[in-house]
């Protein structure tokens, strides 16, 4: 479940809307907590990144809570779960009233998550223009994945029936090596998220230096008047 605890100052949260204003949304950001309500802008910056991912015809604009909720509550199930994102019935219900401060710790959580699968299959993505062929490479690469794992059953099916033979002592165990496979993708991923997140973090020092520079020329100018 996504925690609607955590802090976010305001160098990140201007960060933010410019990443939100380099994406072509279907209609004005006037105010952020009323225009994201309904969930459609959402969908439109998921459809921009992962086209496959999401199909916005599902998602209409709405008036009411209820109807806002139905489109939330549809997006967390069909596409921000296969994201790692989990929204909570309470968040649902925020978003859908315009709650302050609610859709931006989406938003935050949101980018995060994209940055990490963008950064996960990087090899995949030729251009972020490009992004919809490069999740149907990895589509495809999954179905042939799973075709694999078809035969092998099968084949393992039809010798059972086989004659025995011995087996060969250099042979590993299937269930220990899938554990150690598992194992070594667990741990690539805390590598690729705290390298994120340091990644973010220098950006975070990097905006921060740059406003208090701003800051100090402004007083200097200030200063000279004087």
């Amino acid at each position: 479940m996504l925690s609607m605890e955590n802090y976010y100052d305001a160098i990140e949260l201007e960060n933010l809307y410019q990443w939100v204003d380099s994406i072509p949304l279907s209609r004005p950001k006037n105010n952020i907590w009323k225009d994201f309500s309904d969930a459609v802008l959402v969908a439109e910056i998921i459809k921009h990144y992962f086209p496959f991912l999401v199909d916005v015809n599902n998602y209409h604009s709405a008036v009411g809570p209820k109807h806002k909720m139905e489109n939330w509550f549809l997006l967390n199930r069909k596409v921000l779960q296969h994201l790692g994102i989990d929204l909570s019935e309470e968040t649902i219900r925020s978003l859908a009233n315009c709650k302050q401060n609610v859709i931006e710790k989406v938003l935050i959580v949101l980018r995060y998550q994209i940055d990490k699968y963008i950064e996960k299959y990087g090899a995949k993505f030729k251009a972020r223009n490009n992004a919809a062929k490069s999740i149907e490479v990895i589509l495809n690469t999954a179905q042939d994945l799973r075709y694999d794992e078809a035969n092998t059953l099968t084949n393992q099916k039809s010798l059972a029936h086989s004659p025995v033979n011995a087996p060969v002592s250099d042979n590993v165990p299937r269930a220990m090596l899938n554990e150690k496979i598992m194992e070594c993708r667990a741990k690539d991923e805390t590598m690729q998220i705290l390298t994120l997140k340091i990644n973010k973090m220098e950006q975070l020092l990097q905006l921060k230096d740059t406003k208090i520079q701003q800051l100090e020329k402004q007083l200097e100018e200030s200063n000279a008047k004087f």
